[in-house]
């Protein structure tokens, strides 16, 4: 396979066939070429279409970045439409195969004019969201066909390929920023309350996740992983330049701290990637085991020489360095129910640092790392002996961190409290140097932490990754429930309308879609299956071609879908339409042949 992304030694394009010759010699053409990539690159930077700057109304309607560019885009395409008919009723030669000025459906446009027809059907009947689901069928099928029809020429592919892949840059550069300010800009201008800020990120930065200009750090993450492929088609020949685009990405994935990401990198990325680039890793291996053995090394090392001291407050009491204590306010032991561990009787549960650990302020800030098992609606903080001012009796006595609300999960999560000026010497309640607090004491701890200075990168990702533990578990919860829609209600409860959660959709997206459509979202699920196992077939036979890479994205982007209703939010729908429309213009085995015949070579820079 290594030459689907790799490009033959000989020089030259061999992209001959095209569905417009003419195209690059139009200028109203290459003015349609800029404003579609305009239009991908609004979409993806969805927070750009929501901040009170980037909203303007224009009599009933509302106006963004995003409909203004699509608008002009289409404005402009049916101009050229018109134009060549125009020129075809006044004796001009037709543009278009066949010699017709409009351009010609083919099954694959048809299929995908019926899902929206069936889209649209199910969401009549459900009038008060039907607003919502007349705007994403209008999106994702007017992305669709804008860059289907818009695309003309392997000149074009490689264009809008090149869009794509620089505006995932865009993205992933804006997200490490973010994380390097642990703050997002964007957000405190936002006109919507669907996205959230996360408590965790302010009781502790360590654990901050990048939305970056998409809005969400699962749908940031699923973007920059399908954008991967398409930055190893488009930068093959400029090594230097796909390796700093690929660390970017990396990074950006990374530091979303979505676990879906990680796991369909790992499992189906990597594999992937090395197989597309074995003869390179195999030349340069000398140079890639250092590269990686060193790093990996130096984290080790500073991951295991850490300094820390702990109470795990389990079944078995084990104490290192850190002694939890009763007091009338303190504390009760639980043994026994859903969980093991020690449960506030009003709201505290102290504990003392041992002197040889930290003892005044010069030992220098501290990372407070709590386990507990999430019950009750409460705030949870920390109140610490501090050595600036608190609210509490005496210097800081009893300072409090920034608070974080637990979502009575019932599964057990993790959260982390930097706090930069401890000084624990005892001045608490019981000689205690800090205590947890619980608002509501409902809670059950398990275990807590402390740590100097930061979190290492090892404990870091172990924390994000234990305190998301409950998203597979809430997904497993609703299969009951999807089970007793199917069976009350056959044709669904209506789009954006599903039961069982504060959002419009389970996070799940076939779990949505066979609650909102009833037996025929089973259906849906089902063709969507066979038709990519159809396509990966006819790829397996033909790995050589560039539509294997776009195929390679898209599946990354539904695989994301299975546990994360990736369809249903606007950045994640733009960049899979976008690439659903590139690779239907250059997919070899469609009947007929590729409406746009392309080689490596034509989709490389």
């Amino acid at each position: 396979m290594d030459s689907a992304v790799k490009p033959p030694e000989a020089p030259g394009r061999s992209g001959g066939g095209s569905r417009l010759d003419a195209a690059d010699s139009s200028r109203l053409h290459q003015v349609l070429r800029i404003s579609i990539a305009l239009t991908l690159a609004a979409g993806l930077f969805h927070l750009l279409n929501l901040v009170g700057s980037g909203r303007g109304g224009f009599g009933p309607a509302l106006i963004t970045p995003f409909r203004f560019t699509f608008a002009v885009s289409w404005l402009l395409l049916i101009t050229g439409w018109m134009l060549e008919w125009r020129r075809l009723r006044t004796g001009g030669s037709g543009s278009h195969p066949g010699g017709s000025a409009l351009p010609r459906i083919d099954r694959t446009d048809a299929l995908i004019a019926g899902f929206v027809a069936v889209f649209l059907l199910r969401g009549a009947l459900t009038p008060e969201t039907f607003s919502i689901t007349l705007n994403w069928a209008v999106t994702g099928a007017g992305m669709f066909f804008l860059v289907r029809f818009g695309t003309r020429s392997a000149a074009d592919v490689r264009f809008m390929l090149l869009a794509l892949v620089g505006s995932s840059l865009v993205l992933a550069i804006y997200g490490l920023g973010e994380y390097a300010l642990k703050a997002n800009p964007l957000f405190d201008s936002i006109q919507v309350e669907a996205i959230g800020i996360d408590k965790r990120i302010a009781a502790s930065d360590q654990f901050y996740r990048i939305r970056t200009l998409v809005g969400h750090p699962g749908f940031a993450g699923a973007i920059l992983l399908g954008a991967m492929p398409l930055t190893f088609l488009v930068f093959w020949r400029r090594r230097l330049l796909l390796a700093a685009s690929l660390v970017c990405l990396s990074a950006g994935i990374f530091l979303s701290f979505s676990r879906g990401s990680w796991l369909i990198a790992v499992l189906v990325l990597f594999p992937v990637a090395l197989i597309w680039s074995r003869s390179w890793v195999r030349r340069n291996l000398k140079w890639l085991v250092p590269a990686a053995l060193i790093p990996a090394a130096i984290i080790a090392f500073d991951y295991f020489s850490r300094e820390e001291v702990s109470a795990n407050l389990g079944e078995v009491i084990r104490e290192k360095g850190l002694h939890w204590t009763l007091g009338k306010d303190g504390p009760i032991r639980l043994t026994s129910g859903e969980s093991y561990g020690v449960q506030p009787y009003n709201k505290f549960v102290y504990f003392d640092v041992a002197d040889d650990f930290h003892r005044g302020g010069d030992d220098g800030p501290v990372t407070i790392v709590v386990h507990f098992f999430d019950r009750g609606m409460g705030a949870l903080r920390i109140e610490y002996d501090s050595m600036t001012e608190g609210s509490g009796g005496g210097q800081g006595a009893n300072k409090p961190t920034p608070s974080i609300n637990k979502t009575n999960s019932h599964t057990w999560s993790t959260v982390a409290f930097y706090i930069r000026d401890p000084r624990f010497e005892g001045r608490l309640n019981y000689g205690a140097d800090f205590r947890v607090v619980d608002d509501d004491s409902l809670m059950t701890l398990d275990e807590v932490v402390v740590q100097k200075g930061r979190l290492k990168l090892p404990g870091v990702v172990a924390q994000q990754w234990s305190s998301r533990a409950a998203s597979m578990n809430t997904r497993a919860e609703f299969l009951p429930l999807t089970r007793d829609v199917l069976a009350e209600d056959p044709l669904g409860v209506g789009l954006f309308n599903t039961p069982g959660t504060e959002h419009h959709a389970v996070d799940s997206l076939p779990l949505t879609w066979m609650m909102e459509f009833g037996w025929p979202g089973l259906l849906l699920i089902l063709g969507l299956v066979a038709l990519i196992v159809r396509e990966c077939w006819f790829a397996w036979k033909q790995p050589r071609e560039p539509a294997v890479v776009l195929l390679l994205s898209l599946v990354l982007i539904l695989l994301h879908g299975g546990h994360l209703m990736i369809l249903y939010d606007k950045p994640s729908l733009v960049l899979a339409a976008g690439v659903a429309a590139l690779y239907a213009d250059i997919r070899p085995w469609r009947r007929g042949g590729a409406a746009i015949r392309v080689s490596n070579q034509d989709c490389m820079v």
